[in-house]
């Protein structure tokens, strides 16, 4: 196993971790390697935080596949925590990383070794479809006419590859006579194996009833009914949003007094401030309306955090959005709440805050007594739950010590029990701070009791003068915040708490589903506090409830989507967007285009392949008299035909579309010659182009030769994966001849590592391919090389020292003692400066440098012109030690 120095970790940044990588092996702390069953599992960290995971079939379920959101400490070690975004837990792992290679040691357990792989969202990994056949309905044969009269003309190839079972023979064909609406919708999906954008739930919801009963169309059906589900989700959400939303309207239409609480005359409908009464009343509503808000809030969390695994990345990413794009809205609300609070509280008098406190005295110890009595209750709850879970803990560590465990269950094991640890922890963490809160409630609670009437008066006066100090103050802070809420609150930093935040609401909902029977008494007790029936609802939505219906009945769980099991992990772009096509790994028409190509079935156009091969015989000539020798050239011509659709073709390659819909002889003879290639290769070219992959392994020349082809056909896709593949395949031998294949062909990914290489392998230039290379190359290659072995330019003298360059014009006197000694500069640049040199010799040495410095100047003058002073020429002659294309070079670079 490759281990990784140190240094390399300690130089990295959090940059360093983003990419693909996959699990190759896992060795254990004792250094031996043993198979786990999830060797294989690819994993991708991107910038925005996001961990997505692609896993086998039959690999061992782990708890960290599971995780959706990671984050990196980076020290010595850097610690990588994933989290699992269901169920609210941390996994850490100590990291260790390079370029290729990255090391996650799990505490007491193992270590898993991980490979940087391509990324499966590389761009040849593209969209695979038949849309511009159906778009553009060129070389249709078939007409499905709907029931408003409108014809589509579309092609059996490409439904009877979508569709096979059906006969696209018929009359009429299947899908005629169903809505237009329907007819268009379906197409996409045969074309495209997508639904179309822009789709409405009554257009689905047609679809479905459509083809119900069409053979083949299972597939297109599941996809609306999906869609239907998602599009619900959504509005769910939105729904929940608006709803806590109008909570908060209503809370503050209960202060400014435009909604009206009761009919109650004890009440009335004087100002809060002059009636004790009603702004007690006011406050328990304004309560009540943000318990409503919170048990939405709570649905929200738990839908997202149960269906999203259900939605694609994208499908995600616009409901976080949304979110985050509510924000601003409840901060303006919240704004508008201090700001009512703040006019509430400004005119308020010392007598009148006195009236205030003495009416809130009573309802300060009745809320006192029952947050006191819900704290024990919960307590007694909570100790119940700790019971349960280490009871399971000790079970796990009895498995624990079983004879002949592999690597395997040890990880399982292991990262399950940890988990549970956490779990355990945080339950005992929460319990520790409902004692503390409980300890000191009831310790205020016992000295509240104490006071006399009107010392409870004045203590509750005193709290109610710091609140309404402090409103103007928190009014500040929330403009402040909302001036600067998209700085402060970036779309990578709210995406990771909303997933963070939804995640732990979502585990702490579980566990009290798991241990309803225990809570049951402390929820229904809430119920009644709250009394309101939308907050009982949304309780029971949650099954944390049993709802009674108006006829008496008892509904557990309203909420059908929650009672399905968790996703055991999340897949790497397993669920693509509705609207989409697949890549062409997940592609059906992929798969069977191909298919069709080798069955060379109902093809009705030709490429003819023409190979020229030259040969030569030695002639021995008499006619001149003489006998002289001669080479007989001789030219063998080989034609291959090979057939094809032309739909497929025209749809996959633009070239071909424009060569076929042209009129001319290609057009109407469907025959395309094709040049300057062998048949087997085209054959591969062709393979590509119906099924979007390359179904063999290339050497470097046919890689190259299928780049040409790409390049003169225009299959961009094509050329960029030859260019990716050629990248490996970099070396001694081959990296002057790629640089020069991917200058040809702008390849700039090729062009950057074969250049690259070439500054690492200097000795490459004294070959003799270099001298091949077209001359701009050479000139590059020569200019980069320079610039790395470049010494540093000399420092210029300050401007008011004497000599210094800055003062040097065309009249100076060089041999003044002021003036500047070329000599000795040159020497310092080249560095071979001898002390010991005798004056004579120095003398002989200035002279001779000053005419060849004059001279390189005057030959830089006459092709740069006046754009450089005499100063930065001298100082560039210097460098280049009088070199005129050396110092041409420096100059321009």
């Amino acid at each position: 196993m490759r281990r990784i120095c140190k240094h390399d970790l300690n130089m990295a940044d959090e940059s360093v971790f983003y990419g693909t990588w996959k699990i190759v092996e896992c060795v254990s702390l004792a250094g031996t390697v043993e198979p786990t069953g999830i060797e294989g599992t690819v994993f991708q960290l991107d910038e925005n935080g996001d961990v997505s995971w692609k896993v086998c079939d039959d690999a061992e379920s782990m708890p960290f596949f599971s995780c959706e959101t990671y984050e990196v400490s980076l020290g010595n070690p850097a610690i990588l925590k994933l989290f699992a975004t269901f169920a609210g837990s941390i996994i850490a792992f100590r990291v260790e990383v390079s370029e290729d290679l990255m090391l996650l040691t799990y505490e007491r357990c193992c270590m898993l070794q991980c490979q940087r792989i391509e990324s499966p969202e590389h761009a040849e990994d593209t969209a695979f479809s038949f849309l511009g056949a159906l778009e553009e309905g060129y070389f249709s044969d078939l007409v499905i006419k709907a029931s408003s009269g409108k014809e589509f003309r579309v092609h059996k190839t490409i439904l009877g590859l979508a569709v096979p079972c059906l006969d696209w023979e018929a009359t009429p064909p299947p899908l005629s006579g169903l809505p237009e609406e329907v007819v268009l919708t379906c197409l996409h999906y045969l074309y495209a194996e997508c639904l179309p954008e822009g789709l409405s739930e009554d257009v689905a919801h047609a679809c479905i009833k459509a083809v119900h009963k069409i053979q083949g169309l299972g597939r297109f059906e599941q996809l609306c009914e999906t869609f239907i589900k998602n599009t619900a989700l959504r509005q769910q959400i939105s729904s929940l949003v608006e709803d806590m939303h109008r909570c908060a309207d209503n809370i503050i239409d209960l202060f400014t007094g435009k909604l009206v609480v009761t009919t109650d005359s004890q009440i009335g409908q004087n100002s809060l401030i002059t009636n004790p009464a009603r702004l007690c009343y006011v406050v328990k509503q304004a309560m009540r309306e943000a318990a409503v808000a919170g048990a939405k809030l709570l649905i929200l969390c738990d839908l997202f955090s149960r269906r999203k695994a259900e939605l694609s990345r994208e499908e995600r990413h616009k409901i976080i959005k949304y979110a985050k794009s509510r924000l601003p809205i409840f901060m303006n609300q919240l704004r508008r709440f201090l700001e009512v609070c703040k006019q509430h509280s400004s005119s308020v008098t010392a007598t009148e805050r006195h009236e205030i406190a003495t009416y809130l005295v009573p309802e300060i110890e009745s809320a006192l007594d029952v947050i006191s009595t819900l704290i024990v209750e919960m307590r007694i709850a909570l100790e119940h739950v700790i019971c349960e879970s280490s009871a399971a803990t000790s079970g796990e560590k009895h498995e624990k010590h079983k004879p002949k465990q592999n690597m395997r269950d040890i990880l399982s094991r292991s990262l399950r029990n940890a988990l549970h640890m956490r779990e355990l922890m945080k339950l005992k963490a929460f319990n520790e701070k409902m004692t503390h809160t409980f300890h000191n409630l009831m310790q205020k609670k016992e000295n509240f009791s104490l006071m006399s009437q009107e010392e409870k008066s004045r203590s509750v006066a005193k709290n109610l003068e710091q609140l309404i100090d402090e409103v103007p103050l928190f009014l500040v802070r929330i403009e402040e915040l909302m001036s600067a809420l998209d700085e402060k609150v970036t779309w990578r930093e709210w995406k990771y708490l909303f997933k963070l935040g939804t995640s732990k609401v979502a585990w702490s909902l579980n566990k009290v589903q798991s241990h309803r029977s225990t809570l049951n008494s402390l929820i229904s007790k809430v119920c009644d506090m709250v009394s309101r029936d939308q907050f009982t609802q949304s309780l029971a939505m949650l099954s944390l409830h049993n709802r009674v219906t108006p006829e008496g009945s008892t509904v557990t769980n309203c909420n059908v989507e929650s009672s399905k099991p968790t996703p055991k992990y999340a897949q790497l772009s397993a669920i693509e967007s509705l609207c989409s096509p697949p890549y062409v790994r997940d592609s059906t028409l992929a798969v069977r285009s191909l298919e069709l190509l080798r069955s060379g079935e109902n093809t009705d156009m030709v490429f003819e392949i023409i190979v020229v091969q030259e040969s030569g015989d030695v002639v021995i000539d008499h006619s001149q008299g003489e006998a002289t020798v001669r080479l007989d050239q001789q030219k063998e011509v080989d034609i291959h035909l090979v057939r094809g659709h032309c739909v497929v073709i025209a749809a996959r390659c633009h070239w071909f579309c424009r060569a076929l819909l042209s009129g001319m002889r290609e057009a109407i003879d469907k025959k395309i010659t094709v040049h300057d290639t062998n048949p087997d290769l085209f054959r591969v070219f062709l393979g590509y182009l119906y099924s979007g992959q390359l179904t063999s392994e290339l050497t470097v020349e046919q890689l190259a030769d299928l780049m040409t082809l790409s390049d003169r056909y225009e299959v961009e896709s094509l050329k960029t994966r030859c260019e990716h593949a050629l990248k490996s395949h970099i070396t001694d031998d081959s990296a002057l001849f790629l640089l020069s294949l991917a200058d040809q062909f702008h390849a700039k990914t090729l062009r950057s590592c074969a250049m690259n290489f070439l500054l690492e392998h200097p000795s490459l230039v004294d070959s003799e391919v270099f001298e091949e290379l077209p001359e701009h190359l050479q000139t590059e290659i020569e200019e980069q090389m320079w610039r790395g072995i470049l010494p540093p330019r000399p420092l210029p003298l300050h401007p008011d020292t004497p000599g210094s360059l800055s003062s040097l014009n065309d009249t100076d006197d060089l041999s003044s003692p002021g003036g500047l000694d070329l000599a000795a500069m040159q020497g310092r640049c080249l560095g071979n400066e001898s002390p010991s040199s005798s004056p004579d010799d120095h003398m002989e040495q200035y002279v001779e440098d000053s005419e060849r410095l004059e001279s390189c100047i005057a030959h830089l003058r006459s092709i740069i012109g006046d754009s450089a002073s005499h100063d930065q020429l001298t100082e560039i002659a210097l460098a280049a030690d009088f070199d005129v294309n050396r110092a041409l070079n420096f100059f321009f670079s």
